[in-house]
């Protein structure tokens, strides 16, 4: 059946919708259509029609359920649509790239997790993953509608995101609803508009653009695109790469590389999924300006290769998603990268300055905090399994921050050190009733006097400190680092269970 009004796909039953924020419906409409009227629960607007398109805006909506939307034509009195089993609640974005679109089918609390009793007020949808307009159809059998628990798609959710929707759900009582928008392998500058990238340093991401995009004649460009897109769009593919998520030995991992040497790569275009402001445009636009209450971002492996300036990217990206959802206000909660060594042909070589940009955003751009997650990480893996863990400490910091619940939901801080002779003591924020000890809790500490490490003999806690004994009184330079690896694993964590964040001492 052809409908004369033509809705964004977020827009279908079962969908949540922003409470206490204004309620914003858009679409296109056919030729012969003036007007439109939008009518929720009894309460009617109609908006006119212009370049064939219309946008309303109703006044906030308190939470509830089972609310119907109808929409009219010129005055029409049938709806030409009418969108049934609608929710106000809350609704959070869950971007960025494979950690975040990590399927819950690939957690390592999967059995456990299809097991619980099924919550009807988490809601789940994935914008679809297209990368250019004319893009061949790709095999998805999550995105582009609304669906629950239980459901065919359900496996194949956003682990973190998922778990972060059911937590929030459970605290606060509320229908939530978790809006997918990810792709794994994608760099941040991908999601945000090119208007973000034209001075320096975020220039670079357009330079390095235009050298391998006109290197190419558009047509051969476009066939080559186009035949690296077939070569992953198929079933016999998907099911090799969903044997590499749940998860190979890195003798497994060299020996599949070895029987796909020759793949063909998707070359830097107009087709690349990765190129400069391509997914803003087409997935995060089509939900925008939809009212949302935050975002959650899990992102940052693609951009180590400009880690130093990871921040001054974050701080664009975080300004153009408070400018497209239209609140400047916007909370963002933000995934710190977990350790990491090695996977495929990757390394985690410049991770640990990642961290530090991460941590540095988290700190210098207001509504903003992070999660830590230096005790879950993989020596041989780029995807860590525990992703239930990260959504539940989403969930702790959003509960802190943006529901305000007087809960301790951020990761040990380091505020002060001092040292006394052979005795180093580390004073922290966010350790209220102690620290929690795993069996080797000094081994992610490096202490150094004049750039020769010494031993630690001794680390005891003490309140919201931590006391590291050295083998000798410091004559000299003194300089502490803690998990600034590619990979360890931080075995110190706050009575939420959260591990102490990377820090060096003194600071840069």
């Amino acid at each position: 059946m052809a409908y004369k009004i033509n809705l964004p796909a977020i827009f279908q039953d079962g969908m949540v919708l922003q409470r206490d924020k204004a309620v914003r419906l858009w679409g296109s409409v056919s030729e012969e259509v003036q007007s439109v009227t939008v009518e929720i629960s009894g309460t009617r607007m109609q908006a006119d029609v212009k370049d064939g398109k219309f946008f309303l805006e109703f006044p906030k909506r308190r939470q509830g359920t089972g609310a119907v939307i109808r929409l009219y034509v010129n005055h029409e009195s049938e709806p030409e649509i009418e969108l049934k089993d609608v929710s106000f609640g809350d609704v959070w974005l869950a971007c960025g790239q494979s950690n975040m679109e990590y399927f819950l089918r690939y957690d390592a609390h999967w059995n456990d997790i299809k097991r619980w009793e099924k919550d009807p007020d988490v809601h789940m949808f994935n914008v679809p993953r297209i990368s250019f307009a004319e893009q061949p159809w790709r095999h998805e059998e999550d995105s582009g509608f609304w669906f629950k628990e239980g459901d065919a798609a359900f496996p194949v959710f956003s682990a973190p995101g998922y778990v972060f929707g059911r937590r929030i759900q459970e605290a606060r009582g509320i229908p939530v609803g978790i809006v997918g928008c990810n792709w794994g392998g994608t760099p941040a500058c991908a999601w945000m508009d090119e208007s973000c990238m034209q001075e320096a340093p975020l220039d670079v991401f357009i330079r390095e653009y235009h050298a391998e995009a006109d290197k190419w004649d558009p047509e051969e460009l476009k066939n080559e695109s186009l035949e690296a897109m077939a070569q992953d769009n198929n079933y016999t593919s998907e099911l090799e790469w969903r044997t590499m998520m749940y998860g190979l030995t890195w003798e497994e991992q060299q020996l599949w590389m070895k029987n796909h040497t020759g793949k063909k790569l998707m070359p830097m275009g107009p087709y690349n999924p990765c190129r400069p402001g391509g997914l803003y445009h087409t997935m995060m636009e089509t939900i925008a300006p939809m009212a949302v209450k935050g975002i959650l971002w899990y992102q940052g492996e693609s951009d180590s290769g400009h880690a130093g300036i990871y921040d001054q990217t974050m701080k664009a990206l975080i300004r153009c998603f408070r400018e497209t959802f239209r609140d400047p206000a916007l909370p963002f909660l933000l995934v710190q990268l977990a350790p990491f060594e090695r996977w495929l042909d990757c390394t985690g070589d410049n991770y640990p300055l990642v961290r530090r940009c991460q941590d540095k955003a988290a700190h210098e751009n207001e509504n903003t905090w992070m999660a830590s997650i230096m005790d879950l990480g993989d020596h041989d893996d780029i995807h860590p399994k525990y992703k239930l863990e990260v959504g539940e400490r989403l969930a702790l910091l959003a509960r802190a921050h943006v529901y305000g619940e007087s809960i301790l939901a951020d990761p040990p801080e380091l505020t002060d050190t001092k040292a006394d002779g052979k005795k180093i003591t580390l004073t922290f924020d966010h350790a209220e009733g102690g620290f929690v000890l795993g069996k080797a809790p000094a081994e992610c500490f490096c202490v150094t006097v004049n750039g020769e490490e010494t031993a630690i003999t001794d680390l005891k806690t003490e309140g919201n400190m931590i006391c590291l004994t050295l083998a000798a009184a410091p004559q000299g330079e003194l300089k502490i680092a803690f998990a600034e690896a590619n990979y360890c694993e931080v075995q110190i964590w706050n009575q939420a269970g959260l591990p102490v964040k990377p820090f060096t001492w003194p600071g840069e």
